[in-house]
């Protein structure tokens, strides 16, 4: 049996676009023989709802990093969370600083009012100035997403206080400067949390036990026998790449993620994952 571990953005399709259909007729193509595919993302449970529509057959999904997961007939389970002692301390950090940050829950993402970081994103767009109209895109589709699909609240942290039946899997923020990306590590790493950057000039801080990797380790648990694949393309993909059998980049992977895996396939909008798994896997 093969199981196949999945990143979506930047991976398995590009931000906010069309998936290519060879990844969904690869998707049923593993499963008519036998086998897996896992999705492995860094977003929240509900930000995967749109793409599950799209599937004609259900997959396994893992979410927020290995925060949580959702197998085929079973609830939803929510496994590493923050607590909210470590919620203040972090976001005592990141309002000191003047971070524009969100809070991924089990009920969605919470924020303050976008309005609070006009600074902020004009500098994110000056940043991305240099992708051309892919980074205009970009920070369009981040700044909608961030006005008419989260909630917003005056104080975040009050808010958790407020409402403890919430489940924090973690806090992502958003920053144009390259230096500020390295001292908030610095600032935020330590012995219960773990912060590793994700998409384009963001960054996620999440319990130690949030990982792909781990993630993994506790699903092939029931698979022993199986052989693992894991197809990535970010710095949060890197944990799942280390556990794996096969590690696989697509080719608009960053170089360190390129670097770890024994094969590098097509681009995420050619539909690298697609090809790879009907070329290299399926029978």
């Amino acid at each position: 049996m093969n199981v196949v571990f999945c990143d979506i953005d930047g991976t398995f399709q590009d931000l906010g676009g069309e998936v290519p259909q060879i990844n969904y007729d690869a998707i049923y193509a593993l499963q008519r023989q036998g086998d897996h595919f896992v999705f492995i993302s860094g977003r929240g449970y509900a930000q995967l709802s749109e793409l599950m529509v799209e599937l004609d057959s259900e997959c396994d999904v893992i979410f927020s990093n290995g925060g949580g997961r959702k197998l085929v007939g079973e609830p939803v389970e929510y496994n590493h969370c923050l607590p909210l002692s470590v919620c203040e301390q972090v976001l005592t950090i990141l309002e000191a600083r003047n971070i524009f940050y969100h809070i991924h829950t089990n009920e969605g993402i919470i924020l303050k009012d976008v309005e609070n970081y006009t600074t902020n994103i004009l500098a994110l767009r000056e940043k991305l100035e240099s992708m051309g109209e892919t980074g205009k895109q970009i920070m369009d589709f981040k700044e909608a997403f961030f006005k008419e699909q989260c909630q917003h609240v005056e104080d975040p942290l009050h808010h958790l206080m407020e409402h403890p039946e919430l489940k924090v899997m973690k806090i992502e923020l958003m920053e144009a400067s390259d230096q500020e990306h390295e001292k908030l590590r610095e600032l935020l790493r330590g012995e219960s949390v773990d912060v590793f950057s994700s998409f384009t000039q963001c960054l996620e801080v999440v319990d130690t036990k949030s990982s792909k990797g781990n993630a993994i380790k506790e699903f092939m648990t029931n698979y022993p026998n199986a052989r693992s694949y894991g197809i990535g393309d970010g710095e949060n993909d890197l944990a799942m790449l280390d556990v794996v059998d096969v590690p696989v980049a697509v080719g608009n992977a960053k170089e360190i993620v390129k670097q770890q895996c024994q094969h590098v396939v097509g681009d995420c909008l050619d539909g690298g994952v697609g090809q790879f798994i009907f070329n290299d896997i399926i029978k």
